[in-house]
């Protein structure tokens, strides 16, 4: 092959193809050209070709067994389409592998991609700031080194619209409250004191063993105590214990209302209202939702999901300890929440609580 078919007679100064590494690996390798006289062979700057040089060489081994440094095309060519996927305007993480390990161990420590934005908002560590929807975006094209599957929630997915109930489908209960006779306010989520209450089951067979678990509506304060068994009688015998902790007069100012499913363990409605003094003043009212309706239920629901990255479905509770439930309970009840402008749901409570005293 002729070099002078390499001749160029005006610089064109674009980026450096393919076919142009093919020529710089026979001008460098075969030739022994040095960097100017490729470039003007190329109509490149002398750096320029150092820089592509340097990103394609490899070391071979001579037939003396001595070693050499010949430039590969094709080294050069795949170093470029790893590089592109780490810089450019379109990538805001660019090289920036402190901010990527970062976001890896935050995940790890079991954080959504929208806490953890806007973490990364409020330091001064990071150049750049990622949206949770870049770092979701990162996660699904491999870019950052984590698994969509240690993500939570999984797939970033808009919110669908509440599914309606039909009238007839509902379970008519012949005593207790439905969510229909629940006060206004407990909609309005801005009175502290009105709870969702749900059972959050391991493993089928294992022990029986299982979580009750307490959402507070407007702070999402949440409390969870670890049951024997799935019975009514487990339930009202945690409740018991609430209201022992909590004092008669304060459980019934902090638990309003409890709103629960129609499940078998939380149909003995008299118990669960009433007191363990056998009082005739009730320490809470029970409202029953809509059967098939678990968004009537949206805060427990939302809840018990975050219970699941640490005890994941058909996960055993046969060995679970109350010292590991309180450490769940404690690590939700110190989480961010962007509702809450990223205050945590114990920040919230006493707020709302000083606020009404």
């Amino acid at each position: 092959m002729n070099p002078k078919d390499y001749n160029t007679n005006k610089r064109n100064f674009k980026q450096i193809n393919y076919e142009d590494r093919i020529k710089i690996e026979h001008l460098y390798n075969k030739q022994k050209k040095s960097y100017k006289e490729i470039g003007e062979e190329l109509g490149k700057h002398r750096t320029s070709i150092y820089r592509e040089v340097q990103k394609g060489l490899v070391e071979l081994q001579n037939s003396d067994l001595s070693i050499r440094k010949d430039y590969s095309a094709v080294v050069a060519e795949n170093t470029k389409s790893k590089n592109a996927e780490l810089k450019g305007p379109s990538l805001k993480i660019a090289n920036d592998y402190k901010l990527a390990e970062y976001i890896k161990n935050r995940i790890k420590d079991k954080y959504s991609p929208e806490v953890i934005a806007e973490e990364i908002k409020n330091s001064n560590d990071f150049e750049v700031y990622l949206s949770f929807k870049t770092i979701y975006n990162y996660i699904e094209k491999g870019i950052l080194m984590v698994e969509i599957n240690d993500l939570t929630y999984g797939k970033y997915r808009k919110k669908k619209g509440e599914k309606k109930v039909d009238s007839e489908s509902r379970l008519k209960l012949k005593e207790g409250k439905t969510i229909r006779d629940r006060p206004l306010e407990v909609e309005d989520r801005e009175e502290l004191g009105h709870w969702e209450m749900d059972l959050v089951e391991g493993k089928k067979n294992d022990g029986g063993k299982v979580l009750l678990v307490l959402t507070e509506r407007c702070s999402r304060k949440e409390i969870i105590e670890l049951l024997p068994n799935k019975t009514q009688n487990s339930v009202i015998k945690a409740l018991d214990k609430i209201e022992r902790k909590e004092g008669v007069k304060n459980f019934r100012e902090k638990f309003k209302t409890i709103t629960t499913d129609n499940g078998s363990e939380f149909l003995n409605y008299e118990g669960i209202e009433q007191s363990y003094t056998k009082s005739s003043v009730k320490r809470t009212t029970q409202y029953f939702a809509d059967a098939y309706s678990s968004w009537q239920r949206g805060s427990n629901e939302n809840q018990n999901k975050m219970i699941r990255r640490f005890l994941p479905k058909g996960s055993s509770f046969k060995d679970l300890k109350k010292s590991e439930v309180k450490m769940i309970e404690n690590w939700m009840n110190n989480y961010p929440r962007k509702m809450f402008g990223f205050k945590n749901p114990n920040k919230v409570y006493e707020e709302k609580l000083n606020k009404v005293a």
